[in-house]
């Protein structure tokens, strides 16, 4: 005898269907972290290459790191500015991570750039500047900036030409130090209490000077490990080089101290604009605070940012990569800003 099976009623089913929503609720955000968890490790993992990049950069070149290049003219002529020194077209401007493409797994796209030609030249076929410099570098992108496009279009080109380009997009910086320098002087960062009482947080004073990028006789001024235009060397580093922050996360927000802070891309962020892969570590991390920020796209306040929980990556000058929480001491920031400040530390 065949006993015919009872159906689910439906006030069963609804109950069913309720416990497996209850489930993936439960499971949908512990997947959320574990992507976040591997786009961090990845993100890291660019900031390691970046490392390697400027070290063996140095190994290679007499203990020079990679270094941007611009005209830096500020009055001058012939060999007193950038053009000059470096031997630049009358707009041509080229980074730091154009310097070290080399040592990034990119001397194919490094060899087919005419550093003679400015970088947004369209000139040439059927390769031309403009469009290399519109390819996407892997090693530049942080898998957890989702939002934001590889490639960007209305970009600058450099401190001087803010016209609009379409170029490859970078999401880490060169730390100018701790300064307050043309393009990078946040007036709404508040002056911290520096706990040894000699005013470093000072803007324009001798621990945070004031530095005028566009001019070649004011780059030793900038206390970081890079410098806006001109070279530097990993020995010029006397804070140690594990105790002081080479490069950093930085998503180039439009920011703003209205009602919403704006997290699109500024139009400074491409590689192979100098101006947009330096930055002063002035600004705190992950600055959202409205009363420590200006309008939305002043470019002056964007800084160490990231998209991940509570903190940000940052590279040592020594290769090594820390994950740092944005509540840190505003001292701890300063002390691993500089590069020659000699400061007590408590790590």
């Amino acid at each position: 005898m065949t006993t015919a099976r009872r159906a689910f009623t439906l006030v069963e089913l609804l109950v069913v269907i309720a416990i497996i929503g209850t489930l993936v609720g439960l499971l949908l955000p512990a997947v959320q972290s574990a992507r976040e968890s591997a786009r961090r490790s990845r993100c890291g993992n660019n900031l390691k290459q970046i490392g390697l990049a400027l070290l063996n950069h140095a190994s290679a070149k007499d203990d020079v790191l990679p270094f941007n290049k611009d005209q830096a003219i500020c009055g001058q002529t012939g060999a007193n500015t950038g053009r000059g020194q470096f031997n630049l077209s009358n707009d041509g401007a080229w980074s730091w991570v154009v310097m070290a493409m080399p040592y990034l797994e990119e001397q194919a796209l490094y060899n087919q750039f005419n550093f003679a030609l400015n970088s947004y030249d369209t000139s040439t076929s059927p390769v031309n500047n403009a469009s290399l410099a519109a390819r996407p570098l892997k090693n530049l992108l942080c898998p957890s900036n989702t939002a934001m496009e590889p490639v960007r279009t209305g970009q600058a080109a450099s401190y001087f030409n803010w016209n609009s380009y379409r170029f490859g997009a970078a999401d880490y910086t060169g730390s100018l130090g701790h300064v307050w320098a043309g393009w990078h002087d946040c007036g709404a960062i508040p002056t911290f209490t520096d706990p040894e009482g000699k005013g470093r947080f000072n803007k324009g004073g001798g621990g945070t000077p004031w530095v005028n990028g566009e001019c070649m006789n004011e780059q030793a001024n900038y206390n970081g490990v890079f410098k806006q235009v001109g070279p530097r060397k990993l020995s010029d580093i006397v804070d140690g080089t594990s105790r002081t922050v080479a490069v950093f996360e930085n998503m180039h927000w439009r920011g703003g101290n209205g009602a919403s802070f704006d997290y699109n891309s500024l139009p400074d962020a491409a590689w192979v604009n100098p101006n947009a892969v330096v930055d002063s570590l002035l600004k705190p991390l992950n600055n959202t605070n409205p009363a420590w920020q200006q309008g939305a796209g002043d470019q002056r306040c964007r800084g160490w940012s990231s998209n991940h929980p509570n903190g940000g990556h940052a590279l040592r000058a020594d290769g090594s990569v820390g994950y740092f929480n944005e509540n840190m001491d505003h001292w701890i920031r300063y002390c691993i800003s500089t590069a020659r400040g000699r400061e007590s530390q408590n790590e």
